[in-house]
């Protein structure tokens, strides 16, 4: 009985080790669909439009949108709580704001919107890919072999990353103020 117990928790491990290493393979699929709904602006949508939208809404708001791929879209976003699914007092379903959604709101208060896509650039994401040059110790930094230059030279020269660098200024202020007080 003993054995058998081993050998069932011997395979959860390996189960759990498999499921582990599936979310790293596939751990750039959220922010890649959480970058799609920024570029189609649909927080900035239903935000305007004051209450929630129907697909039906949102696909005419989004102008060349397919109706299958917006609707898998938002149901990967409400699975993931960034959006949420609602019943107008006609029993229409609709897609509705949540705390996490008001942050991708590209020019709202508290906005994340510009620090998401910027790190989902492919300026920013490629240092990842030059990451394991720069851990020796005669390594270059990732973002310097990447690009040949460190990511203050690179914002000088390429005005659409300095302005996304901009628009996230006030993020970049506060991760200051969090790291001196720990």
């Amino acid at each position: 009985m003993e054995e058998i117990r081993r050998k069932r928790e011997a395979i959860s491990e390996d189960v759990l080790a498999e499921v582990e290493i599936w979310k790293y393979v596939f751990g750039f699929v959220q922010m890649g669909v959480i970058k799609c709904a920024i570029d189609l602006g649909i927080a900035d949508l239903i935000q305007a439009q004051g209450k929630p939208m129907t697909l039906p809404e949102l696909l005419v708001a989004t102008h060349e949108c397919s109706l299958s791929k917006l609707y898998l879209l938002m149901r990967f976003l409400v699975h993931r709580n960034i959006f949420k699914e609602v019943s107008t007092s006609d029993g229409v379903k609709s897609y509705d704001l949540t705390p996490i959604s008001r942050l991708l709101v590209k020019h709202g208060e508290c906005s994340m919107a510009a620090f998401l896509l910027l790190e989902s650039s492919p300026v920013m994401f490629a240092p990842w890919h030059a990451f394991s040059g720069c851990v020796p110790e005669s390594g270059k930094p990732a973002f310097e072999a990447a690009h040949d230059v460190d990511v203050w030279g690179y914002t000088t020269r390429d005005t659409e990353h300095s302005e996304l660098i901009n628009e996230m200024r006030p993020w970049l202020v506060m991760l200051d103020w969090l790291f001196q007080l720990y």
